[in-house]
């Protein structure tokens, strides 16, 4: 979706004609899409003015980023202190799948391809797979998704700052719940959610958000995509 590549700025106007001509499907079709992803919080409709994607709200991204690290962060340390062989396995064949899995599509304005979205949603899954509460488990992964377009935006972004080692970042998380280390996975959790949030952050107060439009294909140097 271009919205989740990050093709389209945060806030920018969506012209139901022009989608339609640019994918050779009737108006009514797009129309239908974009009234599911207002659904979805991904899109905005507003009476008058059309649709729009949804803004990049900096509060609502520390918001969730607390919230994240409150519920996975516990999720995570109750799934260490209840791991056994099978939780190792789950974590260690997770990280192989997603070590492997082709991170960037190769095209001009690189975004996340969807293969490694997944398997990155499958990595962090397994980690929390051993807590035993059904609950914290759901609602982590309802936070995750929320997220969602925050996390592609943070590597879709162009920004002046060094790129993220995000492999290094899942290493070290698998690393410490392989060594049963509880503290050290939920400090380094923490760290993973927030440099995602930082990033929006340092774009939004250093490269203002274009008025509408699309990001455009010189989005080269982005950061990266984590948390």
């Amino acid at each position: 979706m271009d919205i989740l590549a990050g093709r389209y700025a945060p806030g920018a106007k969506l012209s139901p004609r022009a989608i339609a001509t640019q994918y050779k499907v009737s108006l009514s079709v797009v129309r239908e899409a974009l009234t599911r992803l207002t659904e979805q919080d991904l899109v905005v409709a507003e009476p008058q003015l059309g649709f729009s994607v949804v803004g990049l709200d900096i509060d609502d991204v520390r918001d969730i980023s607390k919230v994240r690290i409150l519920i996975e962060g516990e999720g995570l340390r109750e799934a260490i202190e209840h791991a056994d062989v099978e939780y190792e396995a789950r974590v260690v064949a997770s990280h192989h799948r997603l070590s492997r899995t082709q991170y960037l599509t190769g095209e001009a304005g690189e975004t996340v391809t969807e293969d490694w979205a997944r398997a990155h949603a499958e990595y962090h899954s397994a980690l929390l797979s051993a807590c035993p509460s059904p609950r914290l488990r759901d609602l982590a992964a309802s936070m995750r998704e929320t997220a969602e377009l925050y996390r592609r935006w943070s590597g879709s972004f162009s920004t002046d700052q060094a790129p993220r080692d995000v492999p290094a970042e899942h290493r070290g998380l698998m690393e410490a719940a392989l060594d049963g280390d509880a503290e050290r996975a939920v400090a380094q959790l923490t760290d993973h959610i927030n440099k995602t949030a930082l990033l929006l952050e340092f774009y939004v107060e250093h490269q203002p958000l274009p008025p509408g439009g699309e990001l455009g294909t010189d989005a080269g140097g982005a950061a990266g995509v984590g948390g």
